[in-house]
């Protein structure tokens, strides 16, 4: 009982911090975005900076390269979301996503390029941020199952096949990152090659944003009862109506299982295996 009731507790942090970042705009007038997206987009403009630099690539890079590459980053999850299940991406109807992420890179490029001494080493930046990177990929993850569970136009088939809730979500978590990197966005000579995550060696936390927003999505799907996911809470004995958690809760739940996730990754790669760190950073390289 006394577990159930800190479960419960840590339950409302994270629903309330997840609640807070989707429905909080940085202002309502002048720049009515909220908070996730915003800060989606100043997490990714950092991780691609990072990547500019370190490929040596910071003064070579023309402008339209640099901020096409930093877009595919941050929306290709997104763009593959909506067209695997037949719906208009919203960055090809509307300006505001635009506007949103190219003005938040600019802004940190900007920060970075006349204060360079603040883009501090990777590993330092995944160990502070690790939970805000956890609750934006929750978010990113549940938006993306919503667009089958919600949309009219998406074709059943979809809705209910927990395939397609589980692909969402891995998409969603790991699709941009994958992308940029499998094209190599951050230099001035985009090609294709193998995505890191299929290349020999990368390990269990090199894939973890493939596994992780499955994961995510199936404990979503689980704890909202959808029909989709019947078969599995059948199989474990359940009764239908038995695991029933709000949206929002159940949203939750999947944060604090990937701030776990993405905790122990920060803890067993960049401090407790130096040698895994550089496989993996080897990998994503090549």
């Amino acid at each position: 009982m006394v577990f159930q009731t800190q479960f419960a507790s840590v339950l409302r942090v994270f629903a309330d911090s997840l609640l807070f970042l989707s429905s909080t705009k940085i202002h309502d007038i002048w720049y009515p975005y909220t908070l996730a997206a915003t800060l989606h987009a100043a997490r990714i403009s950092v991780v691609y900076q990072h990547n500019v630099r370190k490929a040596g690539h910071a003064k070579s890079l023309s402008w339209p390269t640099y901020l096409a590459g930093y877009l595919v980053m941050c929306w290709a999850g997104n763009l593959l979301s909506h067209l695997l299940i037949g719906l208009p991406p919203p960055t090809f109807y509307s300006v505001h996503p635009y506007i949103n992420y190219i003005s938040t890179h600019l802004f940190f490029t900007a920060l970075f390029n006349n204060y360079p001494e603040l883009l501090i080493d990777a590993r330092i930046l995944d160990t502070l941020l690790f939970p805000l990177d956890a609750l934006l990929k929750t978010n990113a993850i549940t938006a993306s199952i919503g667009l089958v569970t919600t949309s009219a136009g998406v074709n059943p088939l979809y809705a209910n096949s927990p395939l397609t809730h589980m692909l969402l979500g891995a998409i969603a978590s790991a699709g941009g990152a994958l992308t940029a990197a499998t094209f190599k966005t951050w230099t001035p000579e985009w090609s294709f090659g193998t995505p890191p995550v299929l290349k020999q060696g990368v390990g269990v936390w090199g894939t973890l944003d493939v596994w992780g927003g499955a994961l995510v999505s199936l404990i979503y799907g689980v704890a909202t009862s959808h029909p989709a996911f019947s078969t599995f809470t059948d199989s474990l004995g359940f009764a239908p109506g038995t695991i029933v958690l709000s949206p929002l809760g159940a949203k939750a739940l999947g944060a604090v299982v990937l701030t776990f996730l993405y905790g122990s990754r920060v803890f067993f790669v960049h401090w407790t295996n130096r040698p895994e760190q550089a496989r993996i950073a080897k990998v994503k390289a090549n």
